[in-house]
């Protein structure tokens, strides 16, 4: 019988409603439903702090978004997804904030922003001097720039103009205190809109180059869509003082796809996306070009150009080697800085800092610091007068501390050939980088809010922030450390380090790292934030984060080590219902990994943090230990020589899951005949392969998914070869190809607007209808204005819905 009768028979026959066959978004039980939608938005972790590090900010969340923030007026085009009505980045619609507050540190009084009835907000910021603060405030048909005081909470828009935030989507603070922007421009005419009419056939062409395109979502279609790409983004430049008001228009209308101000807010280093457009490829693809303006819209210098790139072998012209490198702004705002390479002498070329000062002229540039060695990159203090270079010196990779111009040599911060110290400090210059592998990890060079270099407020002391990884992640966990290093002779103390068994990580408030919140959380204890004073030697929490869902989080885990029959051994997780019967049912969840070896399958395990906290998301599977289901989640390493992991693929997953089966069957942890396997997007291509390859699954979840590898003729996940280079390969990965072999019940979700690289909707589609030709059990839902990964709150509940009835039909079918 046709799947789409089934909801008209089930009303005209007086039924309850069966999240199986109904149409509607449907809630899923009570349990379920509470678990899905906990309030976890209401906890903090503080971020943001003000430059004085007294206050900090919090956008005010939540919980899930509304089906109709999704559904609203939409068009992604060419991969630039925009909210046409208010002239923004769909995202800013989706995923923004309900309010805005300032919590103080110390004594945790918190002061809401003021902003108007019915608006969103995102993206605060904290000017450079921590009087203001900046952010987005987005109502149904526009976003404005506002600032406001943090004191008092009063705010208020820098100019009545709205944004156009489509492919710059936010501003950025000068370190003189204004703000750049890009605005709606004046005189912009009516949106584009497609005839009622075709003027046109759709029209794409290929030429006797080859290339090596992906399968793109939403590449432009239509000369009308070309057109409303255009007319979406291109906006007017703007530097605007909230002090004042002022609004600096700089020069004309265009595609901005990047914009950064200088130090000073006197220039802007900003990209352009020019034509011609391509059907063939995203908006990223489309021509560039990079320049430096005046506030006056004066051209001073061109940066980079790049053309149209259609994936064809040399069409992008390769950097010179004495072209400019790592072009930034300078902190102290003298111009940009850049690395570049000097003319051969004796056979030997130096490399060197320089800048590149106003008007950026030719004749505009200056050497900094130059050297015999290859540099990797500099960095600078606040007065840009201590460069902190990583260069090659005699085979060894060094950051030094550098001061041009004065008599002090160099002092050797990290050298990759040097012995590491031992202990918690040692005082020893030159650790070598790296973790386990390549010694310990000696840290990050640790920075302000504006990228420069940490000092301590004498200037003698840097920072370094990284983390001691255990010899075994399974007894110990990792250990993140703040070390202080001098300057002057580069000894290295441990100021700061985790313990072994609660996972802590620090950020500090002052230069001189006095005053740190270190967050805190164990498998049992929530994260929460703790104010450190190294100098009072004081340590107080200052939040009160909450356990939604205690159930779940302190749930039984268990975590086994399986061997299949090829000997890989592999890591299975399971977590059982509190009230489990003896041998519950249980669901498997995974995401096949691909790997070299099994040494290289180790490897990534170090990685593993045992002292972190469940986090339990709204689509976590783990929720369904209320339904009373096993939920087992294992790696299924997949394994083979690089570039052809795959050759092994289905064999390797069938075992997998056999062993994996008869491990947890030998511990009576799951009842080996009521079993159900799912995955989203990779793992649901692996759903399919796991029903049709064993006979061990009588249901199955597969979302956004992969059915027919022929879809993807140009590689997917690590696969490299093309179709046309490995055509067995790609037939045997095709699930759909063998569908009459699917044993169990496939239940298949996919988002209507998937925009990822290899899992067009069309997959679920075909799979489906191969399926119910065949007469297998199984079941599509499509879910409007989604992309890969459901966000709204309607489809997420619906999802649960289904999902829960689903197993019970087939995995309790005494209830089902």
């Amino acid at each position: 019988m046709p799947t789409f009768l089934l909801p008209l028979i089930a009303l005209q026959a007086g039924n309850a409603p069966s999240p199986l066959i109904s149409e509607g978004y449907m809630t899923p039980p009570r349990a379920v439903l509470d678990a899905a939608t906990a309030p976890w938005f209401n906890n903090v972790i503080p971020t943001g702090f003000s430059p004085d590090g007294a206050r900090y900010l919090v956008l005010e969340r939540d919980g899930l978004t509304p089906l109709e923030k999704l559904a609203r007026p939409h068009a992604n085009l060419g991969g630039v997804d925009i909210d046409l009505t208010a002239n923004r980045a769909r995202s800013l619609t989706t995923r923004s904030a309900k309010g805005l507050m300032v919590v103080e540190v110390e004594s945790g009084r918190k002061m809401r922003i003021e902003t108007p009835a019915g608006t969103r907000v995102s993206d605060a910021e904290w000017s450079p001097t921590g009087d203001r603060i900046a952010f987005l405030v987005h109502s149904d048909d526009r976003t404005l720039l506002y600032t406001a005081d943090p004191k008092s909470g009063k705010s208020g828009p820098v100019t009545r103009t709205p944004l156009l935030a489509t492919m710059v989507s936010g501003f950025e603070w000068t370190e003189a205190g204004t703000l750049s922007c890009v605005l709606l421009p004046e005189g912009r005419g009516q949106r584009p809109g497609s005839p009622l009419v075709a003027t046109t056939p759709r029209i794409q062409n290929s030429d006797a180059k080859p290339n090596r395109l992906r399968t793109y979502a939403s590449l432009l279609g239509t000369p009308q869509e070309a057109d409303l790409l255009e007319y979406s983004t291109t906006g007017q430049l703007a530097i605007i003082d909230p002090r004042t008001g002022r609004v600096a228009t700089v020069g004309k209308p265009a595609m901005w796809e990047a914009v950064r101000p200088s130090p000073d807010g006197r220039y802007v280093r900003a990209t352009m996306v020019l034509k011609p457009f391509s059907y063939l490829v995203p908006a990223s693809n489309f021509p560039e070009r990079e320049v430096v303006l005046d506030l006056n819209g004066k051209e001073l210098a061109e940066l980079s150009k790049s053309p149209l790139r259609l994936g064809v072998e040399g069409e992008v012209p390769r950097a010179k080697d004495d072209d400019k490198r790592s072009l930034d702004w300078r902190p102290d705002g003298a111009g940009l800085s850049f690395l570049q390479l000097g003319p051969a002498k004796d056979g030997k070329r130096s490399d060197a800092v320089k800048l590149w000062k106003a008007p950026f002229g030719e004749k505009d540039v200056e050497t900094v610091y130059e050297t015999e060695g290859r540099i990797a990159s500099v960095r600078y203090s606040a007065d840009a007068k201590t460069l902190f270079v990583t260069q090659t010196v005699n085979g060894r990779t060094q950051l030094s501390a550098i001061v041009p111009g004065s008599s002090a040599k160099p002092v050797v911060l990290t050298d990759s050939r040097a012995e590491a110290p031992t202990g918690a400090g040692g005082g020893r210059p030159g650790p070598r980088p790296g973790g386990p592998a390549g010694g310990p990890d000696v840290g990050t060079l640790q920075s302000r809010r504006n990228g420069t270099v940490r000092m301590s407020g004498d200037g003698k002391t840097v920072y370094f922030a990284g983390t001691k990884q255990p010899e075994d992640p399974m007894k110990a966990g990792p250990q993140p450390f703040i070390d202080a290093v001098s300057l002057v002779d580069a000894k290295r103390d441990r100021i700061w380090e985790g313990k072994t068994d609660v996972y802590e990580t620090a950020q500090t408030l002052d230069d001189d790292m006095s005053r740190l919140v270190v967050t805190r959380q164990t498998p049992k204890d929530v994260p929460n934030a703790f104010l450190l004073d190294r100098t009072a030697k004081t340590d107080r929490k200052i939040t009160d984060n909450r356990d939604y869902l205690p159930d779940i989080t302190q749930a039984k885990r268990e975590t086994i080590v399986v061997t299949r029959a090829d000997g890989v051994k592999f890591r299975v997780r399971i977590t059982l219902p509190s009230v489990a019967s003896y041998r519950p049912p249980a669901f498997f969840w995974f995401y096949p990994g691909e790997f070299a070896s099994q040494d290289a399958y180790d490897r990534s395990l170090r990685s593993f943090n045992k002292n972190l906290f469940p986090t339990v998301s709204a689509s976590n599977k783990q929720i369904l230990i209320r339904a009373g289901y096993a939920v087992v989640e294992p790696d299924v390493p997949i394994i083979g020589p690089e570039g052809r992991m795959n050759d092994g693929y289905v064999p390797q997953l069938r075992n997998s899951l056999s062993a994996i089966i008869d491990a947890l069957d030998s511990r009576n942890l799951v009842d080996r005949n009521r079993l159900g396997i799912g995955g989203h997007s990779y793992g649901a291509f692996s759903t399919a392969h796991a029903m049709i390859a064993t006979p061990f699954f009588k249901a199955g979840i597969a979302g956004d998914g992969n059915y027919l590898r022929p879809l993807t003729p140009f590689g997917f996940q690590s696969e490299s070869r093309q179709l046309w280079e490995a055509r067995e390969l790609y037939l045997d990965m095709s699930p759909l190809l063998k569908a009459e072999q699917l044993t169990g019940a496939l239940f298949m979700y996919h988002g209507m607007e998937d925009q990822n690289i290899g899992t067009a909707p069309i997959n679920s589609e075909r799979m489906f209808t191969a399926l119910e030709s065949l007469g297998k059990p199984s079941s599509l839902v499509m879910y409007p204005y989604e992309d890969h990964g459901q966000i709204a709150r309607e489809t997420v509940l619906d999802q649960w819905a289904r999902f829960v009835a689903w197993l019970d039909t087939y995995l309790k079918p005494e209830k089902g």
